[in-house]
């Protein structure tokens, strides 16, 4: 994996440290430096950087980048919407934005939000939005044994591809689908997973879809008699047209056939297939 590197590396650098993470202080590599130029080895390469070259950084600098052909290029795509990572504190996983909206929580590490969602999962597991990727390596740490996941935007698995703590999502024990949830859930037969994680973005009247029963009726199709469900809802979705979002979905997952046994305010619903 190429360098990759937030504002605090990058002031490291400028002052001369002699140990520098280039993957968001997941390790630590000795840099030499000498007459302007730092020079470090990274997953096995060796690299010369020119202290003058590094990306301009201030205190509000959340923005990401690789090293690339020599040059650092912020890890962002600009097309018909903009993406790009942002890391809010020194150790922290990045955070994914679209068009400016935060698709993780700023005000803490989102690995440890991802790691009290997930309390269990087991067998083979379902999920439905991708992202990142730090939902699927959770689970996998949290007793699944196979994870099958679906993302829709291209734009934001390429983005995951640079992402050092987005590693684990090219785990042999991952399969990473390309399309939409449920047209991907149509094709799969009944009873094949143990578990599912839906996690989709914040309800909105463009994500009404991934809300709906209809998705939810296939979920209990893929699940096995006794299999697990949680289902992440956004915090943010409360105000949606003055709705209470768990409430909505916990009436659509029973419809559908589950047992809700938990709701957790500010993470999501746990249910069961019968």
């Amino acid at each position: 994996m190429a360098p990759v590197v937030s504002r605090w590396q990058v002031e490291d650098l400028k002052k001369g440290e002699k140990l520098v993470s280039f993957d968001l202080e997941i390790t630590k590599v000795p840099v030499e430096y000498d007459g302007g130029y730092a020079r470090f080895s990274h997953g096995g390469v060796a690299y010369e950087v020119s202290i003058g070259d590094l990306p301009d950084v201030d205190e509000e600098s959340c923005e990401v980048y690789v090293l690339l052909g020599g040059k650092w290029r912020e890890l962002s795509i600009a097309g018909g919407r903009f993406y790009k990572l942002c890391v809010f504190r020194r150790g922290w996983a990045p955070t994914l934005m679209i068009d400016g909206i935060t698709m993780h929580s700023v005000l803490e590490n989102p690995l440890a939000v991802t790691a009290r969602k997930i309390e269990r999962t087991w067998g083979r597991m379902f999920e439905c939005c991708t992202g990142l990727g730090y939902t699927a390596i959770e689970a996998l740490k949290k007793g699944a044994r196979h994870v099958v996941t679906v993302e829709i935007d291209i734009n934001v698995l390429t983005l995951a591809a640079f992402n050092p703590y987005s590693r684990g999502l090219w785990s042999p024990q991952v399969d990473v689908i390309v399309g939409d949830c449920l047209a991907v859930a149509e094709t799969l037969r009944d009873g094949a997973f143990d578990y599912v994680i839906h996690d989709p973005p914040r309800l909105s009247h463009a994500t009404q879809r991934l809300y709906s029963e209809v998705l939810y009726r296939e979920f209990h199709r893929l699940l096995k008699r006794g299999g697990g469900l949680f289902h992440y809802v956004s915090q943010s979705g409360t105000k949606y047209r003055g709705l209470n979002p768990y409430r909505g979905v916990a009436e659509r997952l029973r419809r559908a056939g589950f047992a809700v046994e938990k709701v957790k305010e500010g993470y999501g619903i746990y249910a069961k297939k019968r």
